[in-house]
Protein backbone atom coordinates (compact mmCIF):
# COMPACT_ATOMS: atom_id res chain seq x y z
CA UNK A 1 0.00 0.00 0.00
CA UNK A 2 1.37 3.62 -0.91
CA UNK A 3 2.34 5.89 2.31
CA UNK A 4 -0.50 8.33 2.60
CA UNK A 5 1.20 11.80 1.37
CA UNK A 6 0.47 15.00 2.55
CA UNK A 7 0.82 18.83 0.90
CA UNK A 8 0.41 17.40 -2.57
CA UNK A 9 3.81 15.76 -2.14
CA UNK A 10 4.17 12.42 -4.77
CA UNK A 11 2.97 8.91 -3.81
CA UNK A 12 5.29 7.69 -0.96
CA UNK A 13 6.82 10.89 -0.42
CA UNK A 14 6.11 13.13 3.31
CA UNK A 15 6.58 16.64 2.67
CA UNK A 16 5.91 19.41 4.87
CA UNK A 17 5.08 23.03 4.73
CA UNK A 18 7.46 25.25 2.46
CA UNK A 19 8.19 22.14 0.58
CA UNK A 20 9.95 20.52 2.86
CA UNK A 21 10.89 16.48 3.01
CA UNK A 22 9.15 15.19 5.99
CA UNK A 23 11.64 12.72 7.66
CA UNK A 24 12.63 11.54 10.76
CA UNK A 25 15.32 14.06 11.08
CA UNK A 26 12.70 17.06 10.24
CA UNK A 27 10.67 16.27 12.83
CA UNK A 28 13.52 15.75 15.59
CA UNK A 29 14.38 18.60 14.21
CA UNK A 30 11.45 20.77 14.39
CA UNK A 31 10.47 19.16 18.04
CA UNK A 32 14.00 20.15 19.19
CA UNK A 33 13.03 23.40 18.43
CA UNK A 34 9.40 23.51 19.58
CA UNK A 35 11.12 22.51 23.44
CA UNK A 36 13.56 25.33 22.89
CA UNK A 37 10.45 27.74 22.50
CA UNK A 38 7.90 26.48 24.96
CA UNK A 39 9.64 23.53 26.64
CA UNK A 40 8.72 20.22 27.48
CA UNK A 41 5.28 20.36 28.67
CA UNK A 42 4.15 22.20 25.15
CA UNK A 43 5.63 19.13 23.19
CA UNK A 44 2.68 17.00 22.14
CA UNK A 45 2.12 15.48 18.36
CA UNK A 46 -0.40 17.64 17.51
CA UNK A 47 1.83 21.23 18.12
CA UNK A 48 4.42 19.56 16.28
CA UNK A 49 2.58 18.91 13.08
CA UNK A 50 1.01 22.21 13.03
CA UNK A 51 4.48 23.32 13.62
CA UNK A 52 5.58 21.48 10.43
CA UNK A 53 2.50 22.09 8.32
CA UNK A 54 1.11 18.47 8.33
CA UNK A 55 -1.51 15.88 9.81
CA UNK A 56 -0.80 14.39 12.68
CA UNK A 57 -0.69 11.13 11.54
CA UNK A 58 1.95 11.74 8.94
CA UNK A 59 4.33 11.93 11.77
CA UNK A 60 3.45 8.23 12.69
CA UNK A 61 5.36 7.19 10.13
CA UNK A 62 8.57 8.09 11.03
CA UNK A 63 8.18 8.13 14.82
CA UNK A 64 5.65 5.34 16.33
CA UNK A 65 5.26 7.32 19.63
CA UNK A 66 5.89 10.11 21.84
CA UNK A 67 8.31 7.98 23.70
CA UNK A 68 10.51 7.26 20.40
CA UNK A 69 10.36 10.97 19.61
CA UNK A 70 11.80 12.25 23.41
CA UNK A 71 14.54 9.35 22.24
CA UNK A 72 15.14 10.39 19.22
CA UNK A 73 15.61 14.21 20.57
CA UNK A 74 18.09 13.04 23.16
CA UNK A 75 19.72 10.98 20.16
CA UNK A 76 19.66 14.67 18.18
CA UNK A 77 21.11 16.31 21.38
CA UNK A 78 23.99 13.56 22.00
CA UNK A 79 24.49 13.81 18.71
CA UNK A 80 25.93 17.53 18.95
CA UNK A 81 28.91 16.55 21.19
CA UNK A 82 32.46 17.04 19.56
CA UNK A 83 34.51 14.07 19.61
CA UNK A 84 37.92 14.69 19.54
CA UNK A 85 40.17 12.22 17.42
CA UNK A 86 42.45 9.95 19.41
CA UNK A 87 45.52 11.83 18.52
CA UNK A 88 43.98 15.26 19.64
CA UNK A 89 45.60 15.25 23.24
CA UNK A 90 45.80 13.70 26.57
CA UNK A 91 43.25 11.28 27.58
CA UNK A 92 42.24 14.13 30.01
CA UNK A 93 42.29 16.66 27.05
CA UNK A 94 39.67 14.67 25.13
CA UNK A 95 37.66 14.32 28.73
CA UNK A 96 37.42 18.02 28.97
CA UNK A 97 36.67 18.88 25.22
CA UNK A 98 33.90 16.43 25.57
CA UNK A 99 33.08 17.74 28.68
CA UNK A 100 32.87 20.92 27.75
CA UNK A 101 30.86 20.38 24.38
CA UNK A 102 28.14 18.22 26.41
CA UNK A 103 27.75 21.57 28.81
CA UNK A 104 27.18 23.81 24.96
CA UNK A 105 25.03 21.55 23.97
CA UNK A 106 22.89 21.95 27.45
CA UNK A 107 23.26 25.50 27.22
CA UNK A 108 21.57 25.27 23.97
CA UNK A 109 18.98 23.64 25.08
CA UNK A 110 18.46 23.69 28.79
CA UNK A 111 14.68 22.69 28.44
CA UNK A 112 15.59 19.49 27.40
CA UNK A 113 17.84 19.06 29.87
CA UNK A 114 15.51 16.86 31.62
CA UNK A 115 15.23 14.58 29.11
CA UNK A 116 18.81 13.44 29.26
CA UNK A 117 19.05 12.90 33.01
CA UNK A 118 15.57 10.93 32.78
CA UNK A 119 15.33 9.00 29.18
CA UNK A 120 17.79 5.86 28.40
CA UNK A 121 20.06 6.46 25.64
CA UNK A 122 17.90 4.10 23.41
CA UNK A 123 19.42 4.36 20.29
CA UNK A 124 22.92 3.61 18.56
CA UNK A 125 23.65 7.24 17.62
CA UNK A 126 23.04 8.11 21.00
CA UNK A 127 25.53 5.73 23.02
CA UNK A 128 28.30 6.31 20.35
CA UNK A 129 29.10 10.07 22.26
CA UNK A 130 29.10 7.24 25.71
CA UNK A 131 31.60 4.69 23.86
CA UNK A 132 33.53 7.24 22.96
CA UNK A 133 33.58 8.50 26.44
CA UNK A 134 34.46 5.14 27.74
CA UNK A 135 37.51 4.68 25.47
CA UNK A 136 38.87 7.93 26.83
CA UNK A 137 38.39 6.61 30.13
CA UNK A 138 39.96 3.30 29.44
CA UNK A 139 42.79 4.81 28.46
CA UNK A 140 43.31 6.64 32.06
CA UNK A 141 43.45 3.07 33.16
CA UNK A 142 40.08 2.57 34.41
CA UNK A 143 38.63 -1.04 35.09
CA UNK A 144 35.27 -1.13 33.27
CA UNK A 145 33.54 -1.11 36.63
CA UNK A 146 35.25 2.43 37.39
CA UNK A 147 34.85 3.85 33.95
CA UNK A 148 31.15 3.81 34.31
CA UNK A 149 31.32 5.24 38.46
CA UNK A 150 33.22 7.76 36.73
CA UNK A 151 31.35 8.79 33.61
CA UNK A 152 27.96 8.86 35.89
CA UNK A 153 29.79 11.57 38.11
CA UNK A 154 31.32 13.90 35.24
CA UNK A 155 28.04 13.65 33.24
CA UNK A 156 26.07 14.34 36.69
CA UNK A 157 28.37 17.26 36.98
CA UNK A 158 28.29 18.63 33.81
CA UNK A 159 24.72 18.81 33.61
CA UNK A 160 23.79 19.78 37.33
CA UNK A 161 26.03 22.43 36.69
CA UNK A 162 24.56 23.37 33.52
CA UNK A 163 20.57 23.28 35.44
CA UNK A 164 22.11 25.99 37.82
CA UNK A 165 24.13 28.23 35.45
CA UNK A 166 20.62 28.09 33.15
CA UNK A 167 18.29 28.86 36.32
CA UNK A 168 20.77 32.13 37.35
CA UNK A 169 22.21 30.62 40.83
CA UNK A 170 25.53 31.31 40.52
CA UNK A 171 24.61 35.05 40.23
CA UNK A 172 21.67 34.40 43.14
CA UNK A 173 24.19 33.40 46.15
CA UNK A 174 26.57 36.72 47.06
CA UNK A 175 27.20 39.18 44.54
CA UNK A 176 25.51 42.68 45.62
CA UNK A 177 25.47 41.86 49.27
CA UNK A 178 27.21 43.74 51.70
CA UNK A 179 29.89 42.32 53.47
CA UNK A 180 28.74 43.66 56.94
CA UNK A 181 25.59 42.74 56.68
CA UNK A 182 26.39 39.20 56.03
CA UNK A 183 29.16 39.80 59.22
CA UNK A 184 25.71 41.12 61.36
CA UNK A 185 23.80 37.94 60.23
CA UNK A 186 26.71 35.88 61.60
CA UNK A 187 27.87 34.88 58.09
CA UNK A 188 31.54 35.67 57.84
CA UNK A 189 32.57 33.07 55.16
CA UNK A 190 30.01 34.21 52.94
CA UNK A 191 31.32 37.62 53.96
CA UNK A 192 34.85 36.94 53.15
CA UNK A 193 33.32 35.08 49.36
CA UNK A 194 31.48 38.38 48.25
CA UNK A 195 34.92 39.97 46.70
CA UNK A 196 35.42 36.70 44.87
CA UNK A 197 31.43 36.30 43.77
CA UNK A 198 31.63 39.74 41.22
CA UNK A 199 32.64 39.13 37.72
CA UNK A 200 32.98 35.38 37.92
CA UNK A 201 34.41 33.51 34.73
CA UNK A 202 31.84 30.94 34.68
CA UNK A 203 33.90 28.96 31.95
CA UNK A 204 37.21 28.66 33.92
CA UNK A 205 34.85 28.26 37.36
CA UNK A 206 33.43 25.11 35.10
CA UNK A 207 37.09 23.97 34.00
CA UNK A 208 38.12 23.83 37.29
CA UNK A 209 35.20 22.31 38.88
CA UNK A 210 35.42 19.68 36.43
CA UNK A 211 39.24 18.68 37.07
CA UNK A 212 38.31 18.94 40.90
CA UNK A 213 35.84 16.01 40.12
CA UNK A 214 37.55 14.38 37.56
CA UNK A 215 41.29 14.06 39.52
CA UNK A 216 38.84 13.50 42.89
CA UNK A 217 36.92 10.45 41.02
CA UNK A 218 40.02 9.34 40.12
CA UNK A 219 41.26 9.21 43.16
CA UNK A 220 38.68 7.78 45.32
CA UNK A 221 38.55 5.03 42.04
CA UNK A 222 42.32 3.99 42.79
CA UNK A 223 41.47 3.85 47.00
CA UNK A 224 38.25 1.98 46.48
CA UNK A 225 40.07 -0.57 44.17
CA UNK A 226 43.17 -1.58 46.78
CA UNK A 227 40.52 -1.47 49.50
CA UNK A 228 38.59 -4.94 50.21
CA UNK A 229 34.63 -5.27 48.62
CA UNK A 230 32.35 -5.51 51.18
CA UNK A 231 29.28 -6.94 50.02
Amino acid sequence: MARPTTSGGPAGTDTAGKGQVLDREAILGSALELVDEVGLAGLNMRALAQRLGVGTMSLYHHVPNKDALLDGIVEALLGGIEIPAADAGSWDERALLMARSLRAVALCHPHCVPLMVTRPFATGDALRPCEAAFDVLAEAGLSTEQALIAFRTIVAYVLGFVMMESAGFFGGVGPGRDPDELLELGLPRLAAMVPHLEGRDINADFDAGLRIVEVGSLAALAQMAQAPRQR
